[in-house]
């Protein structure tokens, strides 16, 4: 028998049911453990939410705090709030960057990783097209759909 922790609340009979032998038995098992895990994820986005919007409520308070008195960080007690820039850059003129990309040589500042589904869709058009020094590593995976 596998050993699966128990935090979906298995009943015995669930927990038998998980041998190599009894598929009928594991798939039900997966979906009541799948399920479990959806409604903690739920739970936990909710909560999560919460949290995080009170915490933001906090660091506007903190942001306006450093701005009125022009400081960078403050110290207390408890900890060290610090008062940072972020900036982050995008374009709506992708052909444009392109061409200033590539009259500065600036290949770089691009994020090097393939789009998955649009190569894929490209490889299935133009089979004979594939690129030079291009990996392909296919791996199974298993997805369990409920009995409707």
């Amino acid at each position: 028998m596998m050993e699966i922790e128990d935090k979906a609340e298995l009943t015995t009979e669930e927990k038998e049911a998980i041998t190599d032998d009894s598929l009928e038995g594991m798939v039900k098992v997966y979906l009541k453990i799948r399920n479990h895990l959806r409604e903690a994820q739920a739970k936990f986005a909710e909560e999560e939410a919460s949290i995080k919007e009170q915490m933001a409520t906090i660091e506007e308070h903190f942001l306006e705090r450093c701005k009125e008195i022009g400081a960078k960080n403050i110290k207390t007690k408890h900890g060290t709030i610090i008062r940072m820039v972020k900036t982050t850059y995008s374009t709506d003129d992708w052909q444009s960057f392109y061409e200033y990309i590539d009259e500065h040589k600036l290949y770089e500042v691009l994020h090097q990783r393939i789009h998955q589904v649009n190569l894929r869709t490209w490889l299935e058009e133009h089979p004979t097209l594939v690129p030079k020094g291009l990996n392909v590593v296919n791996s199974f995976s298993i997805s369990v759909r409920k009995t409707k």
